[in-house]
């Protein structure tokens, strides 16, 4: 027994000995070591209260507003009467923007202590950040019935005012609370910032002075100094002020833009764009300051020249684009497994260049506050006239590397949704590649193959995608009973073959033990009195069968493979198998002096 209480004694020393740590890294100002610290007590003992507060405001201090949430949810969790803790979470959810739930939270709270000031007001200012400003005015009412003196109420209830426009009232409140709060900047500055909105603005200056002299560090009594000095169009006590507030917070972006826009009004577009230039030497991507340094220079010593240029500039990068994007997009495929380097130029090197370009293009604006506009605008046009000049070569390469393949027009014509993936898919692909019209045109939706129609369809729409055909159709012919629709496929083969302009048809062979596949034959023997006819082998065909045509398919193997797991539904049947359709591939292969081939029968070869 002794034992057990020793090792209980030496566990809660262990996690108060880090808590204390912890606590004291908090105090010292270092919130990331703090957080180290108390994580580690936090998981010794995950229900101590205070590890968890102070948790908390580490994260709140490293601007980890989420997990300082998520923090106090827990100790509410462990203690739901916990009214300061409820206070506390809601106003986190506040600050982290969630204001519904601070309302929420608020409002639970306050059921179980009603007469909460500080709760009653922290629900009020929620509200008034949410423009519920009726019931604001209500609450902050409420407080002050029950402490006339109550600061918070105060300030918040001459807010409410000054955002509904009421600004003598609040002008009033907040006259009245400097009279009781003689040295609170923020009722001050409050007050200042109402004066200004009711153009009275030696007064507002008066108190904004005030405010600064309380508290010299008072980054915002300096911006609305600035911006009041701006109103009344003093240029360079707007900007004396602005930057007074710059050298507090050094890095604030919006001091910076501040006093370029006070620049700017006061015609000074080259400070205006220093300015604009040290905000983005913080923060390169600040989209405020990069739209305000392009609208600088759209005016001021950015003359008709430049902006000539840049158009030119514009133009060409759109050029260049474009021709990458369908160099690409039109050669992406054709030849990519069978030679390597094409495969890298493809998808590796165009990819690249495109991005290079636009990069380039796009953040050369952006650039001028690290390197000289010559020498930037010098790689840019090298950038794009490389660009340009490997995508004409790309077009040359994907010329160069097409084939007879270029001037056929294929439709293949299957029974079933996976009857072209698993006769012909490779050959299909290979001649989409090396630059064929490839159509496809299935009989049925192989209702009978699953228990949705509209599986199958699907499976069938995205294994055309992947096979890029220009077009397909499915037709809605009725499943295993193709024999009663003989006349009608004919004439639909007919319809497609004209409307296609096919050269060569690609289907079931008339051997086929399957009597749909067999019929669809029969309709196509028909329909394609005038053009080359090749029957591939499917998974129904009998050994009887003998072709006298193969197709090397080694590069595209892989993409067939991949090809028939599209259909879902049919992956059950063993010859769906992947490794079933290469040990196929593999033996026809041997046939035809390749290492993998899809074999044919010539119904029909017209030169």
């Amino acid at each position: 027994m002794l034992s057990f209480l020793f090792a209980v004694y030496l566990f809660q020393a262990a996690y108060i000995d880090l808590y204390n740590q912890g606590h004291m890294l908090l105090e010292q100002g270092k919130p990331k070591e703090a957080e180290v610290v108390l994580k580690e007590a936090a998981s010794l003992n995950p229900k101590h209260i205070p590890t968890l507060k102070d948790l908390s405001e580490s994260y709140v201090k490293l601007n980890r507003l989420p997990e300082a949430v998520e923090q106090y949810e827990k100790i509410v969790d462990i203690n739901h009467g916990d009214v300061n803790a409820r206070g506390r979470l809601a106003e986190l959810y506040s600050w982290a923007g969630n204001h519904d739930k601070s309302i929420v939270t608020y409002r639970d709270a306050l059921e179980i202590d009603p007469k909460n000031l500080g709760l009653k007001t922290g629900l009020a200012t929620v509200l008034r950040w949410s423009h519920r400003h009726d019931e604001a005015e209500r609450l902050y009412k409420e407080a002050l019935q029950s402490d006339p003196e109550n600061r918070d109420a105060l300030k918040g209830l001459a807010k409410t005012y000054s955002m509904t426009g009421n600004l003598s009232t609040a002008v009033a409140i907040l006259e009245k609370s400097i009279t009781i709060y003689r040295e609170d900047a923020e009722l001050h500055k409050e007050l200042g910032t109402a004066l200004a909105w009711q153009k009275d603005y030696k007064n507002a200056i008066l108190s904004l002075k005030k405010a600064i002299e309380i508290s010299p560090d008072y980054i915002d009594a300096y911006r609305t100094l600035g911006d009041v000095y701006l109103w009344m169009k003093s240029y360079p006590q707007a900007i004396d002020a602005y930057k007074r507030g710059t050298d507090i917070e050094p890095n604030n972006i919006e001091n910076h833009l501040h006093i370029a826009k006070a620049y700017r009004q006061a015609g000074d577009a080259r400070m205006a764009e220093e300015s604009v230039k040290a905000a983005l030497r913080i923060d390169p991507s600040a989209p405020q300051a990069i739209d305000l340094l392009q609208e600088l220079r759209g005016t001021g010593e950015y003359r008709v020249r430049e902006r000539i240029g840049n158009a030119v500039e514009h133009a060409a990068f759109m050029f260049v684009f474009i021709l990458l994007f369908f160099t690409y997009r039109s050669r992406r495929r054709m030849l990519r497994r069978r030679h390597r380097l094409y495969f890298y130029f493809t998808n590796i090197i165009l990819p690249v260049l495109v991005l290079i370009t636009f990069i380039s293009f796009m953040s050369k604006g952006r650039l001028t506050q690290w390197m000289d506009a010559a020498v930037i605008e010098d790689i840019t046009e090298a950038v794009l006239l490389f660009a340009l000049g490997t995508s004409l070569l790309a077009l040359l390469w994907a010329e160069h590397r097409s084939h007879d393949f270029m001037k056929m027009v294929i439709l293949a014509v299957g029974a079933h949704p996976d009857d072209i993936e698993l006769g012909c898919g490779g050959f299909v692909m290979k001649a989409k590649d090396s630059g064929a019209r490839v159509y496809g045109l299935i009989m049925t939706r192989g209702e009978k193959g699953a228990e949705e129609k509209r599986d199958r369809e699907e499976e069938f729409r995205r294994a055309a995608k992947f096979m890029g055909l220009d077009d397909f159709w499915m037709m809605d012919f009725p499943d295993t009973a193709l024999k009663d629709s003989i006349s009608q496929m004919k004439d639909a083969i007919e319809e497609k073959i004209k409307e296609t302009g096919a050269t060569l048809i690609l289907t079931h062979t008339k051997i086929d033990i399957h009597s749909d596949h067999q019929a669809v034959f029969e309709a196509t023997k028909v329909a394609a009195r005038n053009i080359s006819v090749l029957c591939y082998e499917d998974v129904s065909t009998p050994r009887e069968f003998v072709p006298n045509y193969f197709v090397d398919v080694t590069g595209y193997i892989e993409d067939k493979m991949k090809l028939i797991t599209f259909h879902k539904t049919q992956e059950n049947k063993t010859y769906m198998d992947p490794e079933v359709i290469k040990g196929r591939a593999a033996h026809r292969g041997l046939h035809g002096g390749v290492q993998y081939a899809e074999a044919y029968r010539i119904h029909k070869l017209l030169r």
